[in-house]
């Protein structure tokens, strides 16, 4: 797109129509491919900007879950993505520590803006705390944005009552604009993905508390197009500044077909049809993407590159593949699953952690999650799972999942 400032421009009303899909590509063989060693590198990606920051960043970031290799993050430059993605939990700090290098060795810090995040923090006081520990594993002197990792849940267990409160609560704003006083983070914001009816909550707060800049969310198409207050949630931080970046949400699953007929007539594969629906709302910045080979670094680059906004019907091919093949766990839960099979597990969780596991390759972040969960919440035994995948947004095959969960993760 020879234009960067046209994907500022896009019209949401085809994509509340027919709804869009949070995808960042996963589940791909981990081999890469080889690299034009004489091949130039691009320019950056297009860019838009992140809510009322004014900084504008690239509509691809790298997902950096894994341990970015110097083969990956020189692919990602080299394709043109300049926002890397990272927290100290992943890969136990060593992601944060692959960037640092990286960065070190090429001198293109200034060009990217990096967002890390810090688990756990249960207080103001405690993200206040880290910052100098962040700041040393990047060895660099700012940090463009630095978030609350997962906010409303994941590893300490859905919707504890302390996070509800985070997006409008006067002491953590004041530990943000303190930070940000000091000169050493630029913005500030959190990430979620907890069960639906808690992140339309915490992204509603968000646009009322005036101090979070952004936010890593979670989303997909039949949320979307589904969840009247989900939607009105993201409106209400778009009309409010605050900036926000999609989480990956679609898995790939084995047998999806390569093409379909009407990406064929995009000239899309069905990856990359995903990622430009999601870009069709003009109220997404960016979208996360977990990277792990070359392949599929030039798929999601190429698409990013060569983006137009979606009229419905393609839109609807989206959401098509979506319901058809690119469900591994409900980004959509509200507990009703748990509810029809008679259990007090978690069974959105469960799920979420196999995915991880499985399709992701983090198999840390997918045991550690399930760790967290307590007894109760992991034991689905004796729980009608036929009615549970009844109940399930998605769908879900609960008899199949959860025993390859507690398998693979206990």
């Amino acid at each position: 797109m020879a234009d960067s400032n046209q994907c500022d421009d896009v019209s949401r009303r085809t994509f509340l129509r027919a709804g869009v899909t949070a995808a960042a590509v996963a589940g791909m063989p981990l081999d890469a491919l080889g690299e034009d060693p004489k091949a130039k590198p691009n320019g950056p990606l297009p860019r838009r900007v992140l809510g009322r920051t004014g900084k504008k960043v690239t509509i691809l970031n790298l997902g950096c879950g894994r341990e970015p290799t110097p083969r990956i993050l020189n692919a990602a430059y080299d394709g043109g993505i300049r926002y890397l993605d990272t927290a100290s939990a992943y890969a136990r700090g060593a992601s944060e520590k692959a960037i640092a290098e990286w960065l070190t060795s090429t001198g293109r810090r200034k060009e990217f803006f990096i967002v890390t995040k810090e688990h756990p923090c249960k207080t103001p006081e405690a993200w206040l705390d880290a910052v100098d520990k962040r700041l040393e594993a990047l060895k660099t002197d700012y940090i463009d944005a630095f978030f609350i990792h997962s906010v409303g849940g994941e590893y300490k267990g859905e919707g504890e009552a302390e996070d509800r409160d985070v997006p409008k609560a006067k002491e953590w704003a004041q530990a943000a604009e303190k930070m940000k006083k000091s000169g050493k983070v630029h913005f500030v914001g959190f990430s979620t993905h907890t069960d639906v009816t808690l992140r339309t909550e915490l992204l509603n707060k968000a646009a009322e508390g005036g101090w979070v800049d952004a936010i890593m969310t979670g989303y997909d198409p039949k949320l979307v197009r589904d969840n009247a207050e989900f939607n009105k949630a993201l409106d209400a931080c778009h009309k409010a500044g605050v900036g926000l970046i999609c989480m990956k949400e679609m898995r790939g699953v084995d047998d999806m077909p390569k093409i379909l007929p009407k990406f064929k007539e995009m000239g899309l594969s069905p990856y990359q049809a995903v990622l430009h629906a999601v870009w069709t709302d003009e109220r997404i910045a960016s979208i996360c993407s977990d990277i792990g080979n070359l392949h599929v670094m030039k798929e999601n680059t190429a698409a990013a590159r060569n983006f137009k906004p979606m009229d419905r019907d393609k839109i609807g091919a989206v959401i098509e593949l979506y319901e058809r093949y690119g469900t591994r766990y409900c980004n959509a839960c509200d507990g009703r699953c748990a509810r029809a099979a008679g259990t007090a597990a978690a069974l959105g969780d469960i799920t979420r952690a196999l995915s991880y596991y499985e399709r992701d390759g983090l198999r840390d972040s997918g045991r550690e999650l399930y760790a967290s969960l307590t007894p109760q919440q992991r034991d689905w035994h004796g729980a009608d799972l036929d009615a549970a995948s009844r109940a399930c947004h998605c769908n879900l095959d609960f008899a199949s999942l959860l025993p390859r969960a507690e398998e693979k993760l206990a």
